[in-house]
């Protein structure tokens, strides 16, 4: 009985598996960062699953009008001695962002970061100017414990969460970004450390990029990552060029290591095998000591099975 459960489960298993379909980003997806005043609004941003930005006195009836005095305007209202940056952020966020773009939304002290697909641009007609120049004169002046007060900004954007990850092994350069910008900043810079945040496997400007996520807490040997990288570049040569192949690898324990294939993706159905394969392998393998955890959860089942990179060699019994 238990036999024929286990056959069941495998057949289930491998049905997923023939199902499945590396996550395409188009290729016209931009990146952006957008803030939280501080940690206060992010609470309310991705419960209620929007973003916003400041500056209610810029709309979309009003944006494209005379630059000099939409400047002015902000000078004398909001105080700001860089009028004409708080322009091109208001620009940004109501024509620039588009649908489907990556926004990336950092918590208080960007200890955790979400990300986000960006939604249609909506105007909030219960904001005032006078409430958002009080607010942000409350924040500002530490008046105010973070939640304790709505967002009173006019222009928003419906999200979809995509993911919510700890700033710990963030990718360094990421995070330094992260760290330094202020209000909304294009981050298409950064767009490969930030789709590596939220897919283990997805295809973006013809490139097929993997994320192993080593869980491992004590420390890697070193013939465990040795190991690990010989095994795949030798699996990975036999369907590609070795000129294809782009290695990272963050050796923190737990840590991540990377491998790029690039321009490939046009390819995959022609290696479909291969890389159903190597999702077994990544789903449900170890590499000694170092357990590989799942990319696609619906097949967890194969963890059962015995599957290791030897050498240069995947086995499966």
């Amino acid at each position: 009985m238990e036999e024929k459960c286990w056959e069941s489960k495998k057949m289930d298993c491998i049905g997923a598996l023939l199902e499945f379909e590396i996550m395409s980003i188009p290729e016209t997806t931009r990146f952006w960062m957008i803030r939280t005043k501080q940690g206060y609004f992010y609470n309310e941003f991705i419960k209620n699953k929007f973003v916003a930005i400041g500056w209610n006195e810029i709309l979309l009836s009003n944006y494209g009008s005379d630059e000099n005095s939409l400047k002015n305007h902000i000078k004398e209202r909001y105080g700001d001695k860089r009028p004409g940056l708080a322009l091109n952020k208001c620009k940004n966020f109501i024509s620039e962002i588009k649908e489907g773009d990556i926004l990336v939304i950092p918590s208080e002290g960007s200890r955790k970061i979400t990300f986000a697909r960006a939604g249609k641009y909506y105007e909030e007609g219960k904001c005032t100017t006078e409430q958002e120049i009080e607010t942000i004169y409350k924040i500002d002046n530490k008046e105010l414990l973070v939640n304790d007060i709505e967002c009173p900004y006019k222009k928003r954007r419906h999200v979809e969460i995509l993911k919510t990850v700890e700033n710990v092994g963030l990718n360094y350069h990421l995070l330094a970004a992260i760290s330094s910008y202020h209000g909304i900043c294009n981050f298409d810079e950064y767009g490969y450390a930030i789709l590596d945040c939220i897919y283990d496997i997805y295809e973006f400007k013809n490139d097929i990029s993997l994320t192993i996520n080593v869980t491992k807490k004590d420390p890697i040997r070193p013939r465990e990552i040795s190991n690990l990288m010989y095994g795949l570049t030798e699996y990975l040569c036999s369907i590609v060029e070795e000129e294809s192949l782009e290695t990272a690898i963050y050796l923190n324990s737990p840590g991540k290591v990377k491998v790029a294939l690039k321009n490939i993706a046009s390819s995959i159905v022609k290696y479909r095998w291969f890389f159903l394969i190597l999702l077994v392998v990544l789903t449900g393998g170890s590499v000694k000591d170092a357990e590989l955890p799942g990319i696609v959860k619906v097949i967890e089942d194969f963890k059962t099975m015995n599957v290791y990179i030897h050498g240069n060699m995947l086995t499966i019994s």
